[in-house]
Order: structure tokens, then sequence, then C-alpha cells
């Protein structure tokens, strides 16, 4: 069972999930030439220790990778990301109140960023190398105002009445009023 197959409330629906950008294996991939090169140019037992180095990295890489998951739900947003080393956010989606997405220019290009979520009590979570993070709070902003929408509409606020004393059965009234509702009697025009 998923992490967020566990989490989930009975009834909950899962909306968008989102991932890591591709781009954490970067450091993998750059680190396969050297071995190359190594075989190229110095003892073959040097480029073999290389191409161990480049896997650990990539395994490394994969587990962050898989283990990284950012879910919006109809009713909360999971984050968890690692594996042993564990971080986990789960906010519910009324106690949100912004969601941030950092690109600089390689994030646009390749379409990954950080997202910093912000909840109430000014708490903030950054998470990094998002895959699509635009997306990824699209679908956050759309899950909120569907929830906002649902909710029963504010009450409007109580204003204060103004009253004053019927002059003939000396009950509350309103100080606009010409017939006094306990009475039935014509009252005067208030000078107010």
């Amino acid at each position: 069972m998923s992490y967020v197959d566990s989490q989930l409330m009975s009834g909950e629906k899962v909306i968008y999930r989102a991932h890591l950008s591709r781009l954490v294996y970067a450091t993998a991939v750059v680190f396969l030439i050297f071995p190359v090169i190594a075989w190229l140019v110095a003892p073959p037992w040097v480029g073999w220790a290389l191409l161990v180095l480049a896997l650990i990295i990539g395994l490394v890489a994969h587990v962050k990778y898989t283990t990284s998951v950012f879910v919006v739900t109809d009713q909360r947003v999971l984050i968890k990301v690692g594996w042993i080393q564990r971080r986990s956010l789960e906010t519910l989606l009324a106690k949100i109140e912004g969601i941030g997405v950092e690109q600089g220019l390689s994030g646009r290009l390749f379409d990954y960023g950080t997202i910093t979520i912000t909840g109430t009590g000014g708490t903030h979570e950054r998470f990094d190398k998002i895959a699509a993070p635009m997306q990824f709070r699209k679908r956050v902003q759309e899950q909120i105002a569907i929830v906002q929408g649902t909710r029963a509409p504010a009450q409007p606020a109580l204003t204060a009445r103004d009253e004053r004393e019927c002059p003939y059965c000396a009950e509350r009234i309103l100080a606009k009023a010409r017939v006094c509702k306990h009475c039935g009697r014509d009252v005067p025009a208030s000078r107010w």
C-alpha cells in the first residue's frame, strides 16, 4: 500500500499527483562521463571505481525520486519526501493561505521549481525540484476555490438597531416606527 493510500480519509479522492523533476538524475548522468574519460586516459580500475560512484549517486537519486509524493485531494494537500529520513506535510485546503512558486532560468526551461506552502499561523513549508510547479499550484488553488464555494455563505453582520420607547405603552420600538407594534397606536415621528 502506498503512502498516499494509507493516509487518505474515508471518502477522500485524489485529484492530482505531482512528482520530482527527473533532473534529480542529472548529477548521476554527469558522473557517468568520468568513467568513460578515465578508461581512455587512466588505468581501467579508475574507470570502474568512477562507474560504481556514478551508479551509487544514481541509486540515491532514484530512491529520492520514487519516494517523493506530492498529492492534491479534494480535502487536503499531502506531501512526503524521503525514505529513511522522512519529511511530510498534510494540510487541509481550508488551512492554506498561499502557495508560492520559485523558478530560475533552468527551472523555466525544464519546467521544475520550488513550491512554498504557507499555512495559517504563518507556517512556511518549502519543497524543491517539483516537476510542473505551476500546474501543482493551479490544482491546489482550484480545490481551495471548490472547498470555499461549498461552504455556507457568511451570515450578514447584525447591525445595532435604533430603538426608542413607545410614548403610550413604554415598549421598545424602532426609532423610525410610525405605529407601535405592541399597542397599535400611531406614534409621533422620532426627533433623531
